[in-house]
């Protein structure tokens, strides 16, 4: 079905007494419940006769018979395209949903795809996939409520690092020895790289993904996202576990220490002691509350049709 639903991320149910008290105490797993459509599976290119996916998560309103969903009518909402992760040779969009739910409890349009990973084409398909795919964000905006003002691109591991070209390519800019020319490009309004490479004159080199018979000092320089540091970039939020020795930590940090230099707005949150994404609940709260004051502090507005509470008087 295209139409499917998200039931199974409903299991949380309220705690006794909480009915009472409603309005006050919400439990934000059951209030899930039917709270956003999926459109699973949608094309969003066609490269050597192999379709590309993506799966849409909208904050659609359930209405509880035919037609069954209905437009929210809150108007233009900000989206998250995200990219998955697995060392260019594996993952799935469908892999971590559970890593979108804080999107998505915000009314986010949320954006899953796939891209050729390496046993269907080398270095650097991948990244010309998640071209085209943010040039399928901007072509349907009107159709989804997308504001393209505040689309926001981001991932772990590989993903995070295709975030990052994604989000500072620009047009003119050749990689792999000009087998990639980037055309018009689509701006972004951040990114959110969860621990990815930005580096790989630190970084061990993914040659199953780069293939064979290559100029290697071409492949290294032209798809390390350090190297598209510029003036007037989006900003950069990068999540990184300071015992990170998948992706050694240090290059987040000449990556964020290079964006300052240029004027980029930019955060570097590390977490102590933990290695490639190992990261406690406490610490994803946390996490998240950063991600919010960040895209804030971007002027990127985070929720829809969102009304402050009353101050409280002492």
């Amino acid at each position: 079905m295209k139409h499917l639903l998200l039931t199974t991320i409903a299991a949380a149910v309220l705690s006794a007494g909480c009915a009472s008290r409603l309005s006050q105490n919400i439990d934000r797993n059951a209030a899930m419940f039917f709270t956003s459509r999926v459109e699973h599976d949608v094309v969003y290119r066609t490269v050597d006769g192999k379709d590309q996916h993506l799966n849409l998560y909208l904050p659609d309103i359930f209405l509880g018979e035919e037609p069954w969903w209905a437009n929210d009518k809150k108007g233009k909402k900000p989206t998250l395209l995200h990219i998955h992760g697995g060392g260019w040779v594996e993952g799935s969009k469908d892999q971590i949903l559970i890593n979108l739910l804080p999107y998505i409890f915000r009314d986010w349009v949320v954006i899953s795809i796939n891209y050729r990973l390496a046993k269907d084409a080398k270095a650097p398909a991948a990244v010309d996939d998640c071209l085209a795919a943010l040039e399928w964000v901007y072509a349907n905006a009107d159709k989804y409520d997308i504001d393209t003002d505040r689309i926001v691109v981001g991932g772990g591991s590989a993903g995070g690092h295709l975030s990052l070209l994604t989000g500072m390519l620009r047009e003119g800019d050749q990689l792999c020895g000009g087998k990639l020319k980037v055309g018009n490009t689509r701006k972004v309004a951040a990114i959110v790289n969860w621990y990815g490479v930005t580096d790989f004159t630190i970084n061990p080199h993914p040659l199953e993904w780069f293939g064979e018979d290559i100029d290697l000092e071409e492949y290294v320089r032209s798809l390390s996202p350090i190297n598209y540091v510029r003036e007037g970039g989006a900003p950069v939020l990068t999540i990184h576990g300071s015992e990170d020795y998948t992706v050694p930590v240090n290059q987040a940090v000449n990556l964020h220490k290079k964006l300052r230099e240029v004027g980029v707005q930019e955060k570097l949150l590390l977490i102590e002691g933990k290695k490639h994404g190992d990261f406690s609940h406490e610490e994803l709260t946390q996490i998240y509350q950063k991600i919010w004051k960040f895209l804030e502090l971007a002027d990127i507005k985070t929720t829809v049709n969102y009304r402050p509470p009353p101050q409280t008087r002492r």
